[in-house]
């Protein structure tokens, strides 16, 4: 799963408070060339809202963001979520993933958040919160003594479209959190036209820091 994050290089992080919301949303999004999203999950209506969207819309990557139980974590698959994100580090949320077959990263800031979860066999991160953790060069030090083992980190946490390029260039980074394409303020004023604005210059942005990177090799 986390290869197909790395496809994008970024991933919308949504906050929409009804059903018909984030419909649009990923409707938006997936006509700005990123059908796929991090839809944070609160109430019956998230559940409802993935559902909905995995069934209309079967090519969208639609996933459960700010899992904070296992029983959220639960309804969350049963709503058909492709994946789930945790602000946090829970052995039983991890045992569960795991036991459901969903791609499940849960939030590390530290070595032993590492450690802890590895011991479940987790090998795919969130870099939770990234830049309030100390951002692209925490992240390099904090993950060198593990890099042998092939673990992967989703950057989460005052990532912008201005300092993403720092992530994006490491190559244990497969994707960043982008609250910026999606936010709040467009959701709530039912801003379809510039979230899929915002989704296509998201996305060339990506490919542009990709094209300096090939370049450079």
């Amino acid at each position: 799963m986390f290869s197909n994050l790395r496809e994008f290089g970024v991933v919308p992080f949504v906050k929409a408070e009804t059903e018909e919301d984030a419909l649009l949303t990923a409707q938006a999004l997936a006509a700005g060339g990123l059908p796929i999203m991090e839809l944070v999950f609160r109430s019956f209506a998230h559940s409802r809202a993935i559902r909905r969207i995995a069934r209309e819309m079967p090519d969208f990557i639609i996933g459960a963001g700010n899992i904070l139980n296992k029983d959220q974590l639960v309804r969350a698959i049963d709503s058909s979520a492709r994946f789930a994100f945790s602000p946090g580090t829970e052995p039983e949320m991890i045992k569960e993933a795991s036991k459901r077959r969903i791609v499940f990263a849960p939030g590390v800031c530290t070595a032993s958040n590492i450690q802890t979860a590895m011991l479940s066999g987790i090998t795919e991160f969130q870099f939770f919160p990234a830049e309030q953790s100390g951002g692209a060069e925490a992240l390099k030090a904090i993950c060198e003594p593990f890099q042998h083992l092939g673990i992967e980190f989703f950057a989460k946490g005052g990532i912008t479209l201005e300092n993403m390029k720092s992530y994006l260039v490491r190559k244990e980074v497969v994707a960043v959190s982008a609250p910026w394409i999606a936010s709040p303020e467009l959701v709530a004023a039912k801003d379809w036209a510039q979230i899929t604005k915002n989704a296509a210059a998201s996305a060339e942005a990506v490919l542009k820091i990709r094209r300096e990177l090939g370049a450079g090799r």
